[in-house]
């Protein structure tokens, strides 16, 4: 019995030990003071990737003092912000060629001056050197709607022209940088020398540039007119006239939108298409009303 109790308690003291170690081994982990961000996305057919360091606000005043005025900056924290385009795009005013840059930056009360270098593996400005710039512009400074405690990098605004702005803000400081892919421009070509030079017949082509002039907000009338030529060639597609019924609404000439929708509808009912023959059937009541109106 005393030997049992002897081990029980040699059991409790070598428990009690493993705890005490085990307790002095305990570690606070510091949060980051600038934590680390990325992301990643699609401007018409280009990727656009950033990664950068977030400082915080933490009570302090931030541009004039913490980010002096007039001089470089790393644009951000730690190591140097990064973007990485997979083409061509316009960045600012300029062309910025597929590759990834370094991006700084020169703040001023009114306006910043955005610098992309080419060297990617700095820490700060130490080592900047200005020979490596690509590009240098400018930009307006804007008063932000919310407070930034971090620093922030976003990509927004993108439309169905692959055009966007890259936005950075802190406090209560924004600037904006317009960067636009070439696939818009891609594209305007192809109609131009397809379609209004080369005046194809293709019916595909025909309906892909009233499509894409249409998603783009561009010539309405133009894209009737094609639209019609491929109606023309292939009367019994549904697509042809569903499209320019919409387009024919957005100009406001319900004669010719409610035509359209008619012609759409019967095809619609020939094939069965009935979330379509309800919202042609709508349309057309409602342009109906309006033109009596």
């Amino acid at each position: 019995m005393k030997k049992m109790k002897k081990t029980i308690l040699l059991s409790i003291i070598l428990l009690q030990s493993i705890m005490i170690v085990a307790q002095d081994k305990v570690q606070i982990r510091l949060t980051a003071p600038s934590p680390a961000a990325s992301f990643e996305q699609e401007v018409g057919s280009a990727k656009i990737k950033m990664t950068y360091s977030r400082p915080l606000v933490r009570g302090r005043k931030i541009f004039g003092e913490l980010v002096p005025f007039d001089k470089l900056w790393r644009t951000g924290a730690s190591d140097c912000t990064v973007i990485t385009t997979s083409e061509d795009i316009s960045f600012g005013s300029n062309i910025l060629k597929a590759g990834s840059y370094s991006i700084f930056s020169i703040p001023s009360i009114k306006e910043w001056t955005i610098i992309v270098n080419t060297d990617t593996t700095l820490h700060g400005e130490t080592g900047y050197d200005e020979k490596k710039d690509v590009m240098r512009f400018k930009v307006p400074v804007e008063k932000s709607l919310n407070f930034y405690e971090s620093f922030t990098i976003e990509l927004n605004d993108i439309n169905s022209k692959g055009e966007a702005f890259i936005r950075i803000l802190w406090e209560n400081t924004m600037v904006k940088i317009p960067i636009k892919s070439k696939e818009d421009d891609t594209i305007v070509a192809l109609i131009e020398h397809h379609i209004i030079k080369g005046k194809t017949q293709d019916v595909t082509l025909l309906f892909q540039a009233a499509n894409y002039y249409y998603g783009t907000n561009r010539d309405f009338k133009q894209a009737m007119v094609w639209l019609l030529e491929a109606e023309k060639i292939n009367p019994q597609n549904f697509y042809y006239p569903n499209l320019r019924q919409k387009i024919a609404a957005e100009l406001k000439e319900y004669s010719t939108a409610i035509e359209a929708a008619k012609k759409a509808l019967a095809l619609a009912e020939k094939d069965k298409m009935k979330s379509d023959i309800v919202t042609l059937k709508k349309r057309i009541a409602n342009w109906e009303i309006l033109l009596k109106n």
